[in-house]
């Protein structure tokens, strides 16, 4: 069948505004594309002001064009210390957070971890603030940040702790290499004491065996070796800054003396 002049043009202009309907549609799909991606954008807005006991931050988080925000305050002060003294931490036994985390005292810094947004401190402390004979290894994350060349210390916004007498029980009731195990196991399981957890994995704990100095996990030497001392006994504090460890396998420990 021959197409008349007529026909062939109508045939041709409708091929035309398909083409373009096809092309509209796939430009307004990456419209929609473009503004979704904009919609789950994260921004944050903060605000600071003069509190009685440090600077309060008030972080407001909004999720697009939603009005459903998270709202974080932190007080900031001038040292560590002054930091452990005001975290917010549960102080009875009926809040949902153990009360065992309100820390008020340092009896000894053990090892300060920081960067320029984060800290974490190990410190040595009491396993609750009302009994002054048990010792426990404390650990606080921090958040940092400067105001001129003066850098400030958060509300503790993370904290766990090991009980001396935990640590010991654990050592005397196995071998020494069980004893390492168990840390590896337990103590940053999720990384959340970590200020690269992107790229690293932060491990530690603490040895009551007297070769812990020679102290190997896979072939590799810890970072440091801190002698420690709780509840009146010797011990190690141990720690990786970056161990790559896989709990689905056993890890190879040894106190051995090695070049």
């Amino acid at each position: 069948m021959k197409l008349t002049r007529t026909k062939r043009l109508w045939l041709i202009l409708l091929l035309m505004i398909s083409a373009y309907l096809l092309m509209y549609s796939v430009v307004s799909d990456r419209k929609t594309s473009h503004n979704h991606e904009n919609t789950t954008t994260i921004t944050k807005s903060q605000t600071t002001k003069t509190g009685e006991n440090g600077t309060i931050t008030n972080q407001t988080i909004t999720k697009g064009d939603s009005k459903n925000e998270d709202e974080v305050e932190l007080s900031y002060y001038d040292t560590i210390e002054d930091a452990v003294k005001n975290n917010t931490f549960a102080k009875d036994s009926d809040a949902k957070d153990s009360p065992n985390l309100n820390k008020k005292v340092i009896k000894e810094k053990v090892l300060l971890l920081e960067n320029e947004t984060n800290a974490i401190l190990f410190f040595i402390g009491n396993v609750r603030e009302t009994d002054n004979h048990e010792d426990s290894l404390v650990v606080y994350k921090f958040k940092v940040k400067k105001e001129g060349s003066k850098k400030k210390y958060s509300t503790p916004t993370n904290a766990t702790q090991i009980s001396g007498f935990f640590a010991k029980n654990n050592y005397e009731i196995r071998d020494g290499e069980y004893e390492i195990q168990t840390c590896l196991n337990l103590y940053n399981t999720y990384q959340i004491f970590n200020l690269y957890p992107e790229t690293s994995q932060l491990q530690w704990g603490t040895s009551y065996n007297k070769n812990a100095p020679k102290l190997t996990i896979n072939g590799k030497h810890p970072t440091k070796v801190i002698p420690i001392v709780l509840d009146g006994d010797d011990c190690y504090f141990w720690y990786y800054e970056d161990l790559k460890y896989d709990s689905s396998k056993k890890a190879e420990i040894s106190f051995k003396k090695t070049k």
